[in-house]
Protein backbone atom coordinates (compact mmCIF):
# COMPACT_ATOMS: atom_id res chain seq x y z
CA UNK A 1 0.00 0.00 0.00
CA UNK A 2 2.83 2.35 0.86
CA UNK A 3 4.50 1.61 -2.50
CA UNK A 4 1.25 2.29 -4.37
CA UNK A 5 0.72 5.56 -2.48
CA UNK A 6 4.30 6.57 -3.22
CA UNK A 7 3.82 5.85 -6.94
CA UNK A 8 0.58 7.86 -6.99
CA UNK A 9 2.32 10.79 -5.30
CA UNK A 10 5.17 10.57 -7.81
CA UNK A 11 2.68 10.64 -10.68
CA UNK A 12 1.02 13.73 -9.20
CA UNK A 13 4.38 15.43 -8.84
CA UNK A 14 5.31 14.47 -12.37
CA UNK A 15 2.04 15.87 -13.66
CA UNK A 16 2.56 19.05 -11.72
CA UNK A 17 6.09 19.37 -13.06
CA UNK A 18 4.96 19.10 -16.67
CA UNK A 19 2.01 21.50 -16.56
CA UNK A 20 3.98 24.59 -17.67
CA UNK A 21 5.23 23.42 -21.04
CA UNK A 22 5.14 26.83 -22.74
CA UNK A 23 7.86 28.35 -20.56
CA UNK A 24 10.33 25.74 -21.74
CA UNK A 25 9.79 26.47 -25.43
CA UNK A 26 12.56 28.10 -27.49
CA UNK A 27 12.46 31.90 -27.57
CA UNK A 28 11.48 32.12 -31.24
CA UNK A 29 8.41 29.93 -30.58
CA UNK A 30 7.41 32.09 -27.64
CA UNK A 31 7.64 35.13 -29.91
CA UNK A 32 5.36 33.40 -32.41
CA UNK A 33 2.82 32.87 -29.63
CA UNK A 34 3.07 36.50 -28.54
CA UNK A 35 2.61 37.65 -32.15
CA UNK A 36 -0.92 36.25 -31.96
CA UNK A 37 -1.87 38.17 -28.82
CA UNK A 38 -2.94 41.81 -28.44
CA UNK A 39 0.02 43.91 -27.41
CA UNK A 40 -1.46 44.77 -23.99
CA UNK A 41 -1.82 41.05 -23.21
CA UNK A 42 1.74 40.52 -24.37
CA UNK A 43 2.89 43.16 -21.89
CA UNK A 44 1.02 41.35 -19.08
CA UNK A 45 3.07 38.19 -19.62
CA UNK A 46 5.97 40.03 -18.00
CA UNK A 47 4.40 39.47 -14.55
CA UNK A 48 4.13 35.69 -14.95
CA UNK A 49 7.72 34.97 -14.02
CA UNK A 50 11.27 36.25 -14.37
CA UNK A 51 11.67 34.16 -17.53
CA UNK A 52 8.59 35.71 -19.14
CA UNK A 53 9.69 39.16 -18.04
CA UNK A 54 12.92 38.64 -19.97
CA UNK A 55 10.91 37.48 -23.00
CA UNK A 56 8.80 40.64 -22.91
CA UNK A 57 11.87 42.86 -22.67
CA UNK A 58 13.32 41.27 -25.81
CA UNK A 59 9.99 41.08 -27.71
CA UNK A 60 10.60 43.44 -30.66
CA UNK A 61 7.15 44.01 -32.21
CA UNK A 62 4.62 46.50 -30.81
CA UNK A 63 1.39 46.71 -32.81
CA UNK A 64 -1.33 49.15 -31.77
CA UNK A 65 -3.83 48.47 -34.54
CA UNK A 66 -7.58 48.94 -34.97
CA UNK A 67 -8.31 45.73 -33.07
CA UNK A 68 -6.25 46.94 -30.12
CA UNK A 69 -8.06 50.28 -29.87
CA UNK A 70 -11.49 48.76 -30.41
CA UNK A 71 -10.99 46.22 -27.66
CA UNK A 72 -9.44 48.74 -25.32
CA UNK A 73 -12.15 51.37 -25.71
CA UNK A 74 -15.21 49.13 -25.86
CA UNK A 75 -14.34 46.72 -23.06
CA UNK A 76 -12.10 48.60 -20.67
CA UNK A 77 -13.10 52.25 -21.13
CA UNK A 78 -16.70 52.10 -22.42
CA UNK A 79 -17.49 55.58 -21.12
CA UNK A 80 -18.69 58.06 -23.70
CA UNK A 81 -16.46 60.76 -22.24
CA UNK A 82 -13.80 61.19 -24.96
CA UNK A 83 -11.39 62.91 -22.60
CA UNK A 84 -11.46 59.95 -20.24
CA UNK A 85 -10.93 57.54 -23.14
CA UNK A 86 -8.08 59.66 -24.48
CA UNK A 87 -6.38 59.80 -21.10
CA UNK A 88 -6.73 56.09 -20.38
CA UNK A 89 -5.67 54.96 -23.85
CA UNK A 90 -2.65 57.25 -23.78
CA UNK A 91 -1.72 56.00 -20.32
CA UNK A 92 -2.05 52.35 -21.40
CA UNK A 93 0.27 52.74 -24.39
CA UNK A 94 2.75 54.81 -22.38
CA UNK A 95 2.88 52.14 -19.66
CA UNK A 96 3.47 49.41 -22.23
CA UNK A 97 6.38 51.36 -23.69
CA UNK A 98 7.69 52.16 -20.22
CA UNK A 99 7.80 48.47 -19.31
CA UNK A 100 9.68 47.64 -22.50
CA UNK A 101 13.37 48.31 -22.10
CA UNK A 102 14.62 46.09 -24.91
CA UNK A 103 14.84 46.75 -28.65
CA UNK A 104 11.68 47.82 -30.49
CA UNK A 105 12.18 46.77 -34.12
CA UNK A 106 8.57 47.16 -35.30
CA UNK A 107 6.18 49.89 -34.18
CA UNK A 108 2.72 50.12 -35.78
CA UNK A 109 0.21 52.72 -34.64
CA UNK A 110 -3.26 53.24 -36.13
CA UNK A 111 -4.52 56.48 -34.60
CA UNK A 112 -8.33 56.27 -34.38
CA UNK A 113 -10.64 59.09 -35.35
CA UNK A 114 -11.65 61.35 -32.44
CA UNK A 115 -8.72 60.25 -30.28
CA UNK A 116 -6.14 63.05 -30.64
CA UNK A 117 -3.02 61.32 -29.40
CA UNK A 118 -0.56 63.67 -31.09
CA UNK A 119 0.97 65.04 -27.90
CA UNK A 120 1.62 61.58 -26.48
CA UNK A 121 2.90 60.34 -29.84
CA UNK A 122 5.85 62.72 -29.60
CA UNK A 123 7.00 60.88 -26.48
CA UNK A 124 6.38 57.46 -28.02
CA UNK A 125 8.38 58.26 -31.16
CA UNK A 126 11.28 59.48 -29.04
CA UNK A 127 11.16 56.19 -27.12
CA UNK A 128 11.24 53.97 -30.21
CA UNK A 129 14.00 56.09 -31.80
CA UNK A 130 16.16 55.29 -28.78
CA UNK A 131 15.22 51.59 -28.91
CA UNK A 132 16.43 51.17 -32.52
CA UNK A 133 13.13 50.96 -34.45
CA UNK A 134 13.47 49.48 -37.95
CA UNK A 135 9.86 49.38 -39.18
CA UNK A 136 7.57 52.33 -38.44
CA UNK A 137 3.96 52.46 -39.64
CA UNK A 138 1.89 55.42 -38.51
CA UNK A 139 -1.70 55.78 -39.75
CA UNK A 140 -3.23 59.05 -38.59
CA UNK A 141 -7.00 59.33 -39.01
CA UNK A 142 -7.37 62.59 -37.13
CA UNK A 143 -8.53 65.60 -39.20
CA UNK A 144 -5.34 67.43 -38.17
CA UNK A 145 -2.11 66.25 -39.77
CA UNK A 146 0.49 64.97 -37.33
CA UNK A 147 3.84 66.76 -37.42
CA UNK A 148 6.62 64.24 -36.97
CA UNK A 149 8.86 65.28 -34.03
CA UNK A 150 12.55 66.00 -34.39
CA UNK A 151 13.38 62.69 -32.68
CA UNK A 152 11.94 60.87 -35.71
CA UNK A 153 14.83 62.09 -37.86
CA UNK A 154 17.29 60.39 -35.52
CA UNK A 155 15.92 56.90 -36.25
CA UNK A 156 19.18 55.76 -37.83
CA UNK A 157 18.19 52.06 -37.92
CA UNK A 158 14.92 52.66 -39.79
CA UNK A 159 14.52 50.42 -42.86
CA UNK A 160 10.78 50.64 -43.61
CA UNK A 161 8.53 53.67 -43.23
CA UNK A 162 4.79 54.10 -43.86
CA UNK A 163 3.14 57.41 -42.92
CA UNK A 164 -0.46 58.60 -43.43
CA UNK A 165 -1.60 62.22 -42.87
CA UNK A 166 1.65 63.51 -41.44
CA UNK A 167 3.96 66.50 -41.85
CA UNK A 168 7.67 66.08 -42.47
CA UNK A 169 9.70 69.14 -41.49
CA UNK A 170 13.32 67.94 -41.43
CA UNK A 171 15.87 69.87 -39.37
CA UNK A 172 18.46 71.92 -41.22
CA UNK A 173 21.42 69.95 -42.56
CA UNK A 174 19.48 66.69 -42.26
CA UNK A 175 21.51 64.23 -44.32
CA UNK A 176 18.92 61.49 -44.70
CA UNK A 177 18.43 58.07 -43.13
CA UNK A 178 21.32 55.63 -43.18
CA UNK A 179 19.43 52.37 -43.68
CA UNK A 180 16.00 53.28 -45.08
CA UNK A 181 14.99 50.96 -47.95
CA UNK A 182 11.20 51.22 -48.35
CA UNK A 183 9.07 54.38 -47.95
CA UNK A 184 5.33 54.89 -48.49
CA UNK A 185 3.84 58.33 -47.83
CA UNK A 186 0.08 58.93 -48.08
CA UNK A 187 -1.32 62.47 -47.75
CA UNK A 188 1.99 63.66 -46.35
CA UNK A 189 3.18 67.27 -46.52
CA UNK A 190 6.91 67.85 -46.90
CA UNK A 191 7.90 71.35 -45.82
CA UNK A 192 11.68 71.38 -46.23
CA UNK A 193 14.54 69.94 -48.25
CA UNK A 194 14.75 66.26 -47.49
CA UNK A 195 16.44 63.05 -48.51
CA UNK A 196 15.53 59.52 -47.47
CA UNK A 197 19.11 58.32 -47.90
CA UNK A 198 21.13 56.64 -50.61
CA UNK A 199 20.01 53.07 -49.77
CA UNK A 200 16.35 53.67 -50.61
CA UNK A 201 14.95 51.15 -53.12
CA UNK A 202 11.17 51.68 -53.04
CA UNK A 203 9.43 55.07 -52.83
CA UNK A 204 5.66 55.67 -53.06
CA UNK A 205 4.20 59.20 -52.86
CA UNK A 206 0.39 59.15 -52.83
CA UNK A 207 -1.50 62.45 -52.69
CA UNK A 208 1.51 64.18 -51.16
CA UNK A 209 2.50 67.82 -51.30
CA UNK A 210 5.94 69.39 -51.20
CA UNK A 211 7.44 66.75 -53.49
CA UNK A 212 9.68 69.45 -54.93
CA UNK A 213 11.64 69.36 -51.64
CA UNK A 214 12.97 65.90 -52.57
CA UNK A 215 15.35 67.32 -55.16
CA UNK A 216 18.45 66.45 -53.14
CA UNK A 217 17.18 62.88 -52.80
CA UNK A 218 16.63 62.32 -56.52
CA UNK A 219 20.10 63.59 -57.31
CA UNK A 220 21.57 60.79 -55.20
CA UNK A 221 19.01 57.99 -55.62
CA UNK A 222 21.25 55.54 -57.43
CA UNK A 223 19.68 52.53 -55.67
CA UNK A 224 16.03 53.42 -56.28
CA UNK A 225 14.35 50.57 -58.18
CA UNK A 226 10.65 51.39 -57.69
CA UNK A 227 8.95 54.79 -57.79
CA UNK A 228 5.21 55.56 -57.50
CA UNK A 229 3.89 59.12 -57.69
CA UNK A 230 0.11 59.55 -57.55
CA UNK A 231 -1.76 62.87 -57.70
CA UNK A 232 1.02 65.34 -57.00
CA UNK A 233 1.00 68.84 -58.43
CA UNK A 234 4.62 69.69 -57.68
CA UNK A 235 6.48 67.15 -59.82
CA UNK A 236 9.63 68.73 -61.20
CA UNK A 237 10.44 66.76 -64.34
CA UNK A 238 13.93 68.25 -64.39
CA UNK A 239 14.70 66.07 -61.37
CA UNK A 240 14.50 63.01 -63.62
CA UNK A 241 16.53 64.63 -66.37
CA UNK A 242 19.46 65.85 -64.27
CA UNK A 243 19.61 62.74 -62.11
CA UNK A 244 22.54 60.35 -62.67
CA UNK A 245 21.71 57.01 -64.25
CA UNK A 246 18.87 55.63 -62.15
CA UNK A 247 18.36 51.96 -61.34
CA UNK A 248 14.57 52.29 -61.71
CA UNK A 249 12.84 49.11 -62.83
CA UNK A 250 9.25 50.07 -61.96
CA UNK A 251 7.77 53.53 -62.52
CA UNK A 252 4.15 54.56 -61.86
CA UNK A 253 3.04 58.11 -62.65
CA UNK A 254 -0.64 58.80 -62.10
CA UNK A 255 -2.11 62.30 -62.02
CA UNK A 256 -5.68 61.12 -61.46
CA UNK A 257 -7.07 64.47 -62.54
CA UNK A 258 -6.20 67.49 -64.60
CA UNK A 259 -3.51 69.54 -62.85
CA UNK A 260 -1.00 72.27 -63.57
CA UNK A 261 1.58 69.54 -64.22
CA UNK A 262 -0.22 68.76 -67.48
CA UNK A 263 0.63 72.21 -68.78
CA UNK A 264 4.29 71.24 -68.76
CA UNK A 265 5.35 69.39 -71.90
CA UNK A 266 7.13 66.15 -71.04
CA UNK A 267 9.81 64.89 -73.39
CA UNK A 268 9.97 61.09 -73.31
CA UNK A 269 13.60 60.94 -74.42
CA UNK A 270 14.66 63.15 -71.53
CA UNK A 271 12.36 61.43 -69.07
CA UNK A 272 13.54 57.89 -69.79
CA UNK A 273 17.07 58.80 -70.82
CA UNK A 274 18.31 58.28 -67.26
CA UNK A 275 16.34 55.06 -66.70
CA UNK A 276 18.33 52.41 -68.59
CA UNK A 277 16.77 49.54 -66.61
CA UNK A 278 13.08 50.46 -66.67
CA UNK A 279 11.05 47.24 -66.93
CA UNK A 280 7.53 48.01 -65.73
CA UNK A 281 5.80 51.27 -66.63
CA UNK A 282 2.39 52.46 -65.36
CA UNK A 283 0.91 55.71 -66.73
CA UNK A 284 -2.56 57.23 -66.73
CA UNK A 285 -4.44 59.15 -69.39
CA UNK A 286 -3.63 62.51 -67.84
CA UNK A 287 0.06 61.73 -68.22
CA UNK A 288 -0.49 60.84 -71.88
CA UNK A 289 -2.14 64.24 -72.27
CA UNK A 290 1.00 66.02 -71.06
CA UNK A 291 3.46 64.34 -73.43
CA UNK A 292 4.95 66.52 -76.12
CA UNK A 293 2.85 66.68 -79.25
CA UNK A 294 3.88 65.30 -82.62
CA UNK A 295 6.17 62.79 -80.93
CA UNK A 296 7.06 59.76 -82.95
CA UNK A 297 9.43 56.97 -82.00
CA UNK A 298 11.84 57.80 -79.22
CA UNK A 299 15.37 58.52 -80.37
CA UNK A 300 16.51 55.83 -77.95
CA UNK A 301 13.97 52.97 -77.78
CA UNK A 302 13.13 51.66 -74.32
CA UNK A 303 14.70 48.27 -74.93
CA UNK A 304 14.32 47.07 -71.31
CA UNK A 305 10.57 47.75 -71.03
CA UNK A 306 8.56 44.51 -70.83
CA UNK A 307 5.32 45.61 -69.10
CA UNK A 308 3.29 48.66 -70.07
CA UNK A 309 0.13 49.66 -68.18
CA UNK A 310 -1.95 52.57 -69.50
CA UNK A 311 -5.03 53.49 -67.48
CA UNK A 312 -7.74 56.01 -68.31
CA UNK A 313 -7.01 56.02 -72.04
CA UNK A 314 -9.64 58.00 -73.96
CA UNK A 315 -9.95 56.72 -77.49
CA UNK A 316 -11.86 59.85 -78.44
CA UNK A 317 -8.70 61.81 -77.70
CA UNK A 318 -6.26 61.71 -80.63
CA UNK A 319 -3.43 62.79 -78.32
CA UNK A 320 -4.04 59.73 -76.12
CA UNK A 321 -4.12 57.43 -79.15
CA UNK A 322 -0.99 58.90 -80.70
CA UNK A 323 1.10 58.89 -77.53
CA UNK A 324 -0.03 55.40 -76.52
CA UNK A 325 1.08 54.04 -79.88
CA UNK A 326 4.32 56.01 -79.56
CA UNK A 327 5.11 54.19 -76.32
CA UNK A 328 4.19 50.81 -77.79
CA UNK A 329 6.36 51.10 -80.87
CA UNK A 330 9.20 52.57 -78.80
CA UNK A 331 9.31 49.38 -76.72
CA UNK A 332 10.57 46.62 -79.05
CA UNK A 333 10.84 44.07 -76.21
CA UNK A 334 7.38 44.68 -74.80
CA UNK A 335 5.77 41.43 -73.58
CA UNK A 336 2.69 42.60 -71.68
CA UNK A 337 0.32 45.45 -72.55
CA UNK A 338 -2.62 46.50 -70.38
CA UNK A 339 -5.05 49.20 -71.47
CA UNK A 340 -7.81 50.44 -69.19
CA UNK A 341 -10.16 52.59 -71.25
CA UNK A 342 -11.82 55.65 -69.77
CA UNK A 343 -15.62 55.33 -69.54
CA UNK A 344 -17.21 57.65 -72.08
CA UNK A 345 -19.83 57.73 -74.79
CA UNK A 346 -18.35 57.45 -78.27
CA UNK A 347 -20.06 59.90 -80.58
CA UNK A 348 -17.46 59.89 -83.33
CA UNK A 349 -14.85 57.66 -84.83
CA UNK A 350 -11.38 59.06 -84.40
CA UNK A 351 -9.59 56.00 -85.68
CA UNK A 352 -10.79 55.85 -89.27
CA UNK A 353 -7.27 56.47 -90.48
CA UNK A 354 -5.66 54.14 -87.95
CA UNK A 355 -4.04 51.11 -89.48
CA UNK A 356 -0.97 48.92 -89.09
CA UNK A 357 1.19 51.41 -90.99
CA UNK A 358 1.24 53.53 -87.84
CA UNK A 359 3.57 50.92 -86.36
CA UNK A 360 6.74 51.23 -88.42
CA UNK A 361 8.20 47.94 -89.65
CA UNK A 362 11.36 48.20 -87.56
CA UNK A 363 9.39 48.96 -84.42
CA UNK A 364 6.64 46.33 -84.47
CA UNK A 365 6.57 44.80 -80.94
CA UNK A 366 7.60 41.28 -81.96
CA UNK A 367 7.89 40.15 -78.33
CA UNK A 368 4.37 41.18 -77.28
CA UNK A 369 2.62 38.04 -76.04
CA UNK A 370 -0.23 39.25 -73.82
CA UNK A 371 -2.68 42.12 -74.28
CA UNK A 372 -5.36 43.02 -71.75
CA UNK A 373 -8.03 45.63 -72.53
CA UNK A 374 -10.46 46.59 -69.77
CA UNK A 375 -13.68 48.64 -69.72
CA UNK A 376 -14.56 48.04 -73.37
CA UNK A 377 -18.11 48.82 -74.51
CA UNK A 378 -17.82 47.40 -78.03
CA UNK A 379 -17.55 50.63 -80.04
CA UNK A 380 -16.17 50.70 -83.58
CA UNK A 381 -13.19 52.66 -82.28
CA UNK A 382 -12.31 49.97 -79.78
CA UNK A 383 -12.69 47.20 -82.34
CA UNK A 384 -10.35 49.00 -84.70
CA UNK A 385 -7.79 49.22 -81.92
CA UNK A 386 -8.05 45.47 -81.33
CA UNK A 387 -7.74 44.88 -85.07
CA UNK A 388 -4.60 47.01 -85.22
CA UNK A 389 -2.98 45.15 -82.34
CA UNK A 390 -3.81 41.76 -83.85
CA UNK A 391 -2.38 42.78 -87.21
CA UNK A 392 0.82 44.23 -85.73
CA UNK A 393 1.87 41.72 -83.08
CA UNK A 394 3.01 38.42 -84.65
CA UNK A 395 3.95 36.83 -81.29
CA UNK A 396 0.66 37.54 -79.57
CA UNK A 397 -0.57 34.49 -77.65
CA UNK A 398 -3.32 35.88 -75.44
CA UNK A 399 -5.68 38.81 -75.66
CA UNK A 400 -8.09 39.44 -72.80
CA UNK A 401 -11.02 41.79 -73.32
CA UNK A 402 -13.07 42.77 -70.29
CA UNK A 403 -16.49 44.37 -70.47
CA UNK A 404 -17.43 45.39 -66.93
CA UNK A 405 -17.57 42.02 -65.16
CA UNK A 406 -17.40 39.88 -68.30
CA UNK A 407 -14.04 38.76 -69.68
CA UNK A 408 -13.32 37.30 -73.12
CA UNK A 409 -10.12 35.48 -74.06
Amino acid sequence: MQIMASNAKTRRLDCGATVDRISNLPIHLKHLILDRLPVDDVARTSVLSKAWSDIWIMYPNLVFDDEFFSRLVSKKFPTEDKQVQLSEVSKTISNILLLHSGPILTFILNVPLHLPLHQSMNVWIKKISINGVRTLELFNREPVDYKMPSSFFSCSNLTRLWLVKCILNPPSKFGGFCNLIDVTLVVVRITGDMSFGTRLKQLALLHCSGVEHLGSHFKNCNNLTGLIIVDSEEIDWHLFQCTPKMQLKTLELEFGRETDVMKKVINLDKLFGNMPRINNLYLDGFFLESLERNASVLKRPITTLEKLNLEGVRLQNLVHIHNALCLIRSSPNLRYLRLVLAPEVYSSNNMDSLDASMLSVDMIPHQLKTVEIQEMIGSVTELQLVKLLLASTPSLKCIKIQNNNIAFF
